[in-house]
């Protein structure tokens, strides 16, 4: 890296921080706030009212359709997670970075452990785990719904940042959005559609003869 910064090369500031090796002593944390998300363990999240320990992440990977060893396909696959570990690697008091370990659902093969139905809804089974060896630098946030009837399964439902809002839509104040800053936040059901058709409810029932109740006079 001095190499091309003395022949001239222009190097980003971010890559000449990252070429220096981090300090041997890294900070654990139980929660961390980041791009209006606050992560918790697993561990730390148990007995809390709110879940803040799930991930999500969508990457380009191998996989195998179920039923069919012998042809795998390349297409963008969903990881989902729990938190273990938050970990901040600090390079030498120039920047820092924040890696999350997880545990993730295995979802090497199609529809087997981590599947989504008709309406879009995806549930994952945490029995069914695998190790990628690999440390997250960003992922989305995401909560996972138990289903009361098969415990082993939970419902995925993405979550949104809690410290940015969408003032756009609020017309009636004059607001300049030019320099706003927004968070990304990934599409995890891109390929779901799901038509919705609306008609007419009928509240009377027509299948059976009516009966005439007459008022009662008073007396």
């Amino acid at each position: 890296m001095e190499g091309l910064v003395d022949n001239g090369v222009e190097v980003a500031e971010e890559i000449q921080i990252l070429a220096n090796e981090p300090f041997m002593i890294a900070t654990m944390y139980s929660t961390y706030s980041i791009n209006g998300f606050n992560f918790h363990t697993y561990s730390s999240d148990e007995g809390r009212p709110v879940q803040s320990s799930g991930v999500a992440l969508v990457a380009q990977t191998s996989c195998f359709e179920n039923g069919n060893n012998m042809n795998p396909i390349v297409r963008n696959k969903t990881y989902y997670g729990r938190i273990k570990e938050i970990i901040e690697l600090n390079y030498r008091n120039k920047g820092s970075i924040v890696l999350f370990k997880c545990d993730w659902v295995d979802n090497r093969i199609q529809d087997r452990w981590v599947k989504t139905d008709q309406f879009g809804i995806t549930t994952v089974n945490f029995n069914h785990l695998f190790n990628t060896g690999e440390r997250l630098l960003e992922a989305t946030q995401v909560y996972y719904v138990q289903d009361p009837i098969d415990r082993e399964w939970c419902a995925v439902l993405q979550s949104k940042p809690r410290e940015l809002y969408d003032m756009a839509a609020r017309d009636s104040e004059n607001i300049e959005h030019q320099n706003e800053f927004r968070s990304p936040i990934p599409d995890l059901h891109t390929n779901v559609d799901l038509n919705i058709f609306l008609q007419d409810v009928v509240h009377v029932r027509t299948d059976i003869d009516g009966t005439i109740v007459a008022e009662k006079k008073r007396k």
